[in-house]
């Protein structure tokens, strides 16, 4: 047997076992394929990342009341703030008493300068 000849029997062996290697990982997708469809498999994984994700997220909640509380504290001020502002504007809006004494005032001190 010349040294081609055994090159060529040893790339076709090697052939065959890469060939039956890839034929029984082929019939491997097929059986899984078959027994899950491709949108099941896209779903099943969705839902598993969504019930990490909401595990995390319970976790991290458990650990930080407090951050949470202020958190949903600040977004309902900021829901309300029309509704707040002018029902608090009202406390701090000058009374016509003190409108009265600031017009009063201008006027002592213009007859004082003349």
């Amino acid at each position: 047997m010349s040294d081609a000849e055994g090159r060529f029997s040893a790339d076709r062996g090697n052939r065959n076992a890469a060939r039956g290697l890839f034929d029984r990982r082929l019939a491997r997708v097929k059986e899984d394929l078959a027994a899950r469809s491709v949108p099941q498999r896209i779903k099943a994984k969705a839902q598993d990342e969504v019930f990490k994700a909401a595990d995390l997220a319970i976790d991290v909640a458990k650990e930080s009341k407090g951050i949470i509380a202020a958190s949903a504290g600040a977004i309902a001020l900021w829901v309300f703030r029309e509704p707040l502002i002018r029902s608090f504007g009202g406390w701090f809006a000058k009374s016509p008493v003190q409108e009265q004494d600031d017009s009063a005032d201008e006027t002592n001190q213009l007859e004082h300068d003349s």
